[in-house]
């Protein structure tokens, strides 16, 4: 058996950055490939992150990869103001938060980390360890997939079911240290600060990610408008969606995001949530 190929999820925020810089520089083995999946509604100031981190692979000879299975903002909004019902096209929901009739909330079922994140990543392995269409996955460890995953988020580690992989940790040493000790993510942006002081790391998460917290929010509000005032466009537009009985809001208070109270400082864990991304995006 050959040994596994080193893949990174490269979500492109603080801890897949450290990981990948880490494999760059020699702390962390050399990776044999890193993949983004574009959502294509990433911040303006991830995808600029992610060309300087090109160009670090092409130092360190890493090849990265990007890929797409399209742009979920345009999807969410058609899908869900039933733009596209003639057409009964599919599309992967948001975990929007919903105000129902009775006053309730809920959320509605999160498909988007699986369709715009697990299956585009999983797709460029099986063409990277040449897998042909129609193949049966190897049933032995082919590939170690890295996620970054730091020690303060040891609920969002998951082991895979899939016998062709084995996912990796190597900020909490699973399923073997790597790292002298474990890492939260403090300690990444403090290993950043040290090794890059002139970068500055973004936390990776779609614009428009009903995950956000209020910091988040915030910052996307005070910092970047032109994002901010989409978050808004889309928000309004989800509000009354296709066969939906409640009211559709990215805000976790079921308010207008514009309306929302989001220079309140209780957050209430709205962003990485136990059942958010895995690894996939938010790192």
């Amino acid at each position: 058996m050959s040994k596994p190929l080193r893949v990174l999820s490269l979500g492109a925020g603080v801890q897949s950055t450290t990981l990948f810089l880490m494999s760059c520089d020699g702390v962390l083995p050399k990776l044999d490939h890193a993949i983004f999946a574009d959502t294509g509604w990433e911040p303006q100031e991830v995808y600029e992150h992610f060309e300087w981190l090109q160009e670090r692979a092409a130092d360190a000879g890493i090849p990265v990869h990007v890929v797409s299975a399209g742009n979920i903002r345009e999807h969410s909004v058609e899908g869900f103001i039933g733009a596209n019902q003639s057409k009964n096209q599919r599309y992967a929901t948001m975990p929007l938060h919903v105000l129902n009739p009775d006053g309730s909330r809920g959320m509605v079922r999160r498909q988007c980390t699986r369709e715009y994140k697990i299956e585009p990543i999983e797709k460029k392995i099986s063409e990277i360890i040449g897998r042909k269409k129609g193949e049966r996955w190897p049933t032995e460890p082919v590939v170690d997939q890295w996620f970054g995953i730091s020690a303060d988020e040891l609920r969002r580690v998951r082991m895979p079911s899939q016998l062709w992989k084995r996912h990796i940790y190597p900020l909490v040493g699973l399923p073997e240290p790597m790292l002298e000790r474990s890492m939260t993510r403090q300690g990444c942006i403090e290993w950043l600060r040290q090794n890059y002081a002139d970068r500055h790391i973004p936390r990776s998460a779609c614009i428009g990610c009903p995950y956000r917290d209020n910091k988040s929010w915030r910052w996307l509000r005070d910092n970047a408008p032109d994002e901010w005032a989409d978050a808004v466009e889309v928000d309004r537009a989800i509000r009354n969606a296709n066969k939906m009985d409640g009211q559709a809001f990215l805000h976790r208070d079921t308010v207008p995001l514009d309306q929302a109270k989001i220079d309140e400082d209780a957050d209430q864990g709205q962003l990485f949530r136990d059942d958010d991304c895995l690894g996939y995006c938010g790192t």
